[in-house]
């Protein structure tokens, strides 16, 4: 699916981590001290964040937005707030609503949640470019995760990888550039178990053997409420998939890889996309990495990219963003930033 929208761009960009920071000797118990090194060399990851026990996704995700809000003074030109996490506050009610609250915003609101994993920053982009396209008023969208509260420190496969972030996007109709915005999507539900948490829906309803610790063929250890991953499946798809996808995006839209100012790739794993940036022959210069100090965030890594990597000063025309994960499940944009946009120093809490 592709999609085109004009005269919609990214205002302000905020992002909150917390304080914690996890290094490799946490996982002391899970590899040698060789293992761990080749772990960092090959995946890039050095540390990661883990939000308190009385944190969660949308605490984050209001740090950022709270700043937004307040450095914009726009709290009632918000006319649509969307949360997109894989780890919301409750099963009902959806933690937009909750935020629409907190955050003092006005009643006459559209609120919505979007559960997506790695590719959902593009996605969650997308409705929010969409929404921002009729509404008279400016879109709110917040990505924001903690999941280190669904991974087992057991599993190889997962715990090592994931780290906690949240972020904030704000979207208007407008600015003073007046260029067009191109998305594509792509899904593959066949290949759902991939990566998984296989009870506490409604298919496998949380039950007595839900908390019971089992190894894998690999073994990992881990319940049925914890995430669980086949990375070498996962590895394969992104490699069979992404390169394509972002050549098709370029070439549906008659734009070259030379006309794009950065790509801004998933935090998924170093060398991953150094080999998506191989195949599609990109210089490394031109995609900004901060893996090694938040580890996979998942649909959070795009705009903390942007809050990390970016200069405010520079107007980057073509910034390409890829997204991929969870479903399976993969998309990518091609956006521009405006003289206008503004991001703001990354926030501990």
């Amino acid at each position: 699916m592709n999609q085109k929208i004009e005269n919609v761009f990214i205002e302000s960009v905020a992002a909150c981590v917390p304080k914690n920071k996890i290094s490799a000797s946490f996982f002391d118990d899970l590899l040698d001290p060789k293992e761990l090194k080749r772990f960092e060399k090959t995946t890039g990851i050095i540390e990661r964040r883990y939000a308190d026990n009385n944190i969660t996704a949308s605490d984050l995700g209001y740090v950022a937005a709270k700043k937004i809000l307040d450095e914009r003074k726009c709290s009632s030109e918000i006319k649509a707030l969307i949360f997109l996490s894989q780890t919301s506050d409750y099963i009902v009610p959806f933690t937009s609503n909750i935020l629409q609250q907190r955050l003092g915003l006005s009643k006459e609101i559209l609120c919505l949640d979007i559960n997506a994993g790695c590719s959902g920053f593009v996605q969650g982009l997308s409705i929010a470019y969409s929404l921002a396209n009729t509404l008279t008023g400016k879109v709110l969208l917040i990505v924001s995760e903690t999941l280190s509260k669904i991974l087992s420190k057991k599993d190889r496969s997962t715990s090592m990888l994931f780290g906690d972030a949240g972020s904030a996007i704000l979207i208007t109709k407008g600015g003073s550039t007046k260029k067009d915005s191109y998305f594509n999507f792509f899904s593959d539900g066949s290949n759902a178990d991939a990566i998984m948490i296989p009870d506490g829906g409604y298919r496998n309803p949380f039950n007595k053997d839900s908390l019971n610790i089992k190894k894998d063929s690999r073994g990992n250890l881990n319940n049925c409420v914890q995430l669980r991953m086949d990375g070498p499946r996962v590895f394969d798809f992104t490699l069979r998939e992404i390169p394509s996808s972002v050549n098709e995006l370029l070439k549906v839209n008659s734009l070259s890889k030379d006309s794009v100012g950065l790509f801004l790739f998933h935090q998924s794993n170093r060398f991953i996309i150094k080999q998506i940036a191989s195949q599609l022959k990109i210089p490394i210069e031109k995609i900004p990495f901060n893996i090694d100090k938040f580890g996979n965030t998942s649909g959070v890594s795009i705009p903390l990219l942007m809050v990390t990597e970016l200069d405010q000063n520079k107007n980057y025309n073509n910034l390409l963003m890829s997204g991929y994960g969870a479903g399976l499940n993969w998309g990518n944009c091609l956006v521009h930033l405006s003289d206008t946009f503004e991001k703001y120093d990354l926030i501990e809490l």
